[in-house]
């Protein structure tokens, strides 16, 4: 529940931000706040930063791919589509942990699997509407483009996690924020506001950093470590409908046919590819030890 309040609350608190400052400074804003919400709380509790360079390797990748990247590209997106839009986007994310699986780790991928994978393209594909595609509508284009980007930087992300030397959770994330700190700091410098931002914008920022990001991804990281992608991917599928319920309620954000019934067909296919019907007995079961 917390991952899905967490992931989901963000897109809402990004828009509010994004009133007093720009998508580039909004992104790496986030990331440095989380970075430093992170570092605080490692000592905190008593851990330290990871000791070992391949951990930090891990880190380094994980920061990078999985944290700066994405959420530099997500205030752009929302320029110009909805929250709902965008979560949709990202509901895809299990859908790009097959390919990838299939293409780093060479596991064998089921035709059941590849089925549910392209049902799922299909879905991202009606999502975008090809048929709109011209110069007036370019930079929807361009979101649409950057959503999937962002959908297979996150899914790359739980490949790392899973394939990463045996760290704390803590201590990973530590390392992780730490180095996509350093590497958007330049960039919040060069976009930060001329003046100091009205409360709600700010305010906004720091919730996004702290609650929709650093827990969030602390949440993901230990979450995958300890009980598995299974437990964690079916949490997952609950966050799109937590960012529409945000986006109707707060944004005043209305669902068009198109979205919901591009997202009932990434579903379909997510349900197909990872074997929801077999997952969710498991997720069933550890609820309720």
């Amino acid at each position: 529940m917390m991952l899905m309040l967490s992931f989901g609350s963000g897109p809402m608190f990004i828009i509010w931000s994004l009133s007093s400052f720009d998508p580039m400074s909004s992104g790496s804003g986030r990331v440095i706040i989380a970075g430093l919400a992170s570092i605080i709380f490692c000592f905190i509790s008593g851990e330290k930063l990871p000791k070992t360079f391949i951990v930090w390797i891990f880190c380094g990748a994980y920061g990078l791919l999985s944290i700066a990247l994405p959420f530099l590209m997500v205030p752009i997106a929302l320029k110009y589509i909805s929250t709902s839009e965008l979560a949709i986007y990202l509901s895809s994310i299990p859908i790009f942990v097959l390919l990838l699986a299939r293409i780093f780790l060479k596991e064998f991928i089921s035709i059941k699997k590849w089925i549910g994978f392209f049902i799922g393209i299909v879905g991202l594909v009606i999502l975008s509407e090809p048929q709109n595609f011209n110069i007036v509508n370019f930079k929807e284009v361009i979101a649409s483009i950057l959503c999937i980007t962002i959908s297979i930087c996150l899914a790359g992300g739980g490949i790392i996690i899973q394939k990463m030397p045996k760290c704390h959770p803590i201590s990973f994330s530590s390392g992780a924020f730490l180095i996509s700190s350093l590497f958007v700091l330049p960039i919040f410098i060069l976009f930060q506001p001329e003046t100091i931002p009205p409360a709600k914008p700010l305010i906004s920022l720091i919730i996004v950093g702290v609650f929709s990001t650093f827990i969030g991804q602390l949440l993901r990281v230990i979450l995958v470590r300890r009980a598995g992608a299974v437990f964690t991917s079916i949490n997952g599928y609950l966050v799109p409908l937590a960012t529409c319920s945000f986006g109707i309620m707060f944004l005043s954000e209305t669902l068009t046919v198109i979205t919901i019934f591009s997202f009932l067909i990434v579903i379909t296919g997510v349900i197909v590819a990872q074997d929801v019907d077999k997952n969710l007995i498991i997720f069933l079961k550890r609820l309720l030890r």
